[in-house]
């Protein structure tokens, strides 16, 4: 579909609903019929659960203690090799970015720092599982970059409320990865059934969500995680039934709303924090603050756990439908230089159309959908440098058509986003 066909059908793009699909000789419009089968797996034990993080773990507990050297770390991160790899990668990634690339898993902690090191070790250990290709792959990103999100927003909140900011962060990235394991054992369920729906985001994640905190405590149990992570896991949506992990608890509660209101947002104020959120005014200015370095974090860890091109060309059909556009109307035309910033290095693509809350670009590469994504726009007047979130990368030709919804854009570059906008005829 071109970019011309795509701005003809935008403006009935609000209206579209998922089409009924035919399993076997039943229609379903939702997949809340999975729900009892992946139960059911759950009570056999049968349930695919990613590895405990032993190693990450084991990072974690030697620098809270406070007793080790780079050596130590060096040694625990190195026995596991895909951890180490991945430390690695991070290491130059576009947040530590250096002339010179570090070569040696030594020299990566120590750009990283220990405190960095013990919190995206967990992340990248988990991650991968996650992150990995799928029929349902864009679900499965979207819960784990809202659960690194949460977990950066847990962090800040608890460094504010003065309350242990590292044990927050580990709450907020595992309270809600049953969503994730929810849905892996969806596709796993469809593989082995041959079961071919095609559903909304929406309909797969709404089914995950309603399974989630009895899968999430399973994880909890097979990893043997702390009475703490087990009641955030258990109660994250009900506070005041945590009893003495209430405080943590609320944070992360908090960190929920929070995530949401990003997810709708393009533009958070104070004002819009503070109504999604029960945050004091302090909390919520701190909070718009940080919202950058939040993206750029999610971004290094996304293109950190970004899977090698596959052997095969042949791309796993995905069973999430699509509106025409993830971009909300009106799309104008646009002929703009856009520049994708990557460690690996800058890209040049070509911006297509423009949003109020987002921008189209054709370009070489594939992008994991609900990536984080750092762009720079090119305008008559200065660049716009931008974070944004991949909702759509399709194949356009030798090229890919990507769809980016800005995210926590601050006001100084709204207001910059919105004259581009108002300019374009």
């Amino acid at each position: 579909m071109t970019s011309r066909e795509l701005l003809t059908l935008s403006a009935a793009q609000s209206a579209l609903r998922p089409a009924a699909t035919k399993v076997d000789s039943r229609t379903v419009t939702d997949a809340t019929d999975l729900i009892p089968r992946v139960i059911e797996l759950m009570n056999r034990n049968a349930l695919r659960i990613p590895p405990y993080p032993a190693a990450a773990v084991r990072l974690r507990r030697v620098i809270a203690r406070g007793d080790y050297g780079v050596g130590e770390l060096e040694r625990i991160a190195g026995e596991d090799q895909t951890l180490a790899a991945t430390l690695l990668r991070y290491a130059n990634s576009a947040v530590y970015r250096r002339v010179t690339p570090t070569t040696t898993l030594g020299a990566a902690i120590m750009r990283i720092g220990a405190s960095e090191v013990a919190r995206i070790s967990l992340a990248l250990s988990v991650g991968g599982f996650a992150v990995e290709s799928g029929v349902l792959a864009a679900v499965r990103h979207r819960a784990w970059r809202q659960s690194l999100v949460a977990a950066l927003c847990c962090r800040a909140l608890a460094y504010w409320r003065q309350t242990d900011a590292e044990e927050a962060y580990v709450c907020g990235l595992l309270h809600d990865f049953g969503r994730v394991v929810a849905v892996a054992g969806f596709e796993d369920i469809m593989a082995r059934t041959q079961d071919k729906r095609v559903l909304s985001e929406a309909c797969w994640a709404d089914a995950a969500e309603q399974v989630h905190t009895k899968i999430g405590l399973l994880t909890a149990q097979r990893w043997n995680l702390s009475p703490l992570l087990c009641s955030v896991i258990a109660n994250h949506h009900a506070p005041e039934r945590s009893g003495p992990h209430r405080t943590m608890v609320d944070i992360v509660a908090v960190a929920d709303k929070l995530v949401d209101a990003l997810e709708k947002e393009p533009h958070p104020t104070t004002s819009d924090l503070m109504k999604a959120a029960p945050v004091r005014a302090d909390e919520a200015e701190y909070m718009v603050t940080i919202l950058s370095t939040v993206a750029a974090s999610v971004s290094a860890i996304d293109e950190t756990t970004e899977p090698p091109p596959p052997v095969v060309a042949t791309p796993i059909p995905s069973q999430v439908s699509r509106p025409p556009s993830a971009l909300a109307p009106p799309h104008k035309p646009i002929e703009l230089n856009v520049g994708l910033l990557r460690s690996s290095g800058n890209i040049p693509c070509r911006g297509t159309y423009l949003s109020r809350d987002g921008i189209a670009f054709v370009g070489r590469i594939k992008i994991r959908e609900n990536s984080m994504i750092r762009l720079a726009v090119e305008t008559p007047k200065q660049p716009l440098d931008v974070w944004a979130v991949v909702a759509r990368c399709e194949p356009e030709g030798d090229n890919s058509r990507i769809e980016a919804r800005l995210f926590a854009v601050a006001p100084d570059l709204q207001a910059a986003w919105a004259r581009l906008f108002a300019s374009v005829a």
